[in-house]
């Protein structure tokens, strides 16, 4: 006795699956592979046609517009490219915020930030502060994680709807931190300008890093340079006091002077900014030129415990121990 086929063998079983092929068949050619998308598409209607059309929606479910077969070399970012030619060029900029990300990553695909099919007026922009690369965009977010309300940061808290230019949110600096101490911004804006990011990266509160103390009057050289502004911008509220900073040495050197004012206020004559322990002192300023061997004598011989009011001039108040002529002479040791 013969085995029974399986019934999907069967003449009935074929003609189904026959049939079955045959209706797929048809509602894909009349639904354009509408049947296999996962929601619909963004209708939200931009400026200009990208593309021909004015929305993702428009494109009438041609799914090909978008999305390339299994086998096709074409990645699908390049599909994108091919409508938003504005993103293709900014691609090729580093000061635009496609620009930078481009660099950061070679293989960065658009669909990274950009979603669809999650409905007509859904965003087609999603992207985290947790997970994007801010950093890259040249300002950290190390010191911005929340609201000066409290409340957590937010991309559109600074960029508003638009995240396009990597400086676009400048405009944001102030009207956040005017929250914060309208009094300070206030100074500061009237002082520095309002293009925050010449100064400020957000790795720290001031940017030193960044800023170009040689454009105001006061050059930063020697240690100076690796000096923290608040070191010298010195302030009873958080932030620093940019303009009461001294400009003479005393106003931040005070505690420094071993010689208690006894050489004045002008510290420049024998320090630099080099290094303060390091100074260079012009003797014949006091009347007393050192010459000779002298030059070569330790301050402390002459000075002892840094006293240098009343130090003797006459050769026979140092050298007595050393007159072999036991006063015979008299004391002008300097006239032989």
């Amino acid at each position: 006795m013969k085995p029974r086929p399986l019934g999907c063998l069967t003449g009935a079983g074929l003609l189904a699956a026959l049939l079955t092929v045959v209706v797929i068949a048809a509602l894909l050619a009349l639904r354009g592979g509408r049947m296999f998308s996962p929601g619909d598409l963004n209708a939200q209607v931009g400026t200009v046609r990208l593309g021909g059309i004015a929305s993702h929606a428009d494109s009438g479910g041609d799914c090909l517009l978008c999305h390339t077969a299994p086998w096709s070399r074409i990645p699908m970012t390049q599909r994108c490219l091919d409508c938003h030619t504005a993103i293709a060029a900014d691609l090729q900029m580093p000061d635009t915020l496609h620009g930078v990300l481009q660099t950061q990553q070679t293989d960065m695909a658009c669909r990274g930030c950009h979603t669809e099919h999650q409905g007509a007026t859904a965003h087609l922009t999603v992207a985290t502060l947790v997970d994007f690369p801010h950093e890259a965009t040249g300002f950290s977010l190390a010191a911005h994680t929340a609201m000066a309300d409290g409340n957590s940061l937010a991309c559109k808290a600074c960029h508003g709807e638009s995240v396009a230019d990597a400086r676009a949110a400048v405009a944001s600096c102030e009207s956040c931190h005017q929250q914060d101490d309208a009094a300070f911004m206030t100074a500061h804006l009237s002082e520095f300008g309002a293009d925050c990011l010449s100064c400020h990266d957000g790795l720290d509160r001031f940017g030193a890093a960044h800023f170009d103390h040689s454009v105001l009057m006061f050059r930063l050289v020697g240690t100076h340079q690796d000096t923290a502004c608040a070191a010298c911008h010195l302030s009873a509220r958080a932030l620093p006091d940019f303009a009461a900073a001294p400009t003479d040495c005393l106003g931040c050197h005070a505690a420094d002077d071993a010689h208690d004012g006894e050489f004045g206020t002008d510290c420049a004559a024998c320090h630099t900014p080099t290094r303060w322990q390091d100074a260079t002192f012009d003797h014949a300023l006091t009347g007393f030129p050192l010459s000779g061997s002298h030059l070569s004598v330790a301050c402390t011989q002459c000075h002892v415990n840094q006293v240098y009011a009343g130090t003797p001039k006459t050769c026979v108040a140092c050298h007595a121990a050393d007159d072999a002529h036991d006063g015979q002479f008299g004391t002008d040791c300097a006239a032989c």
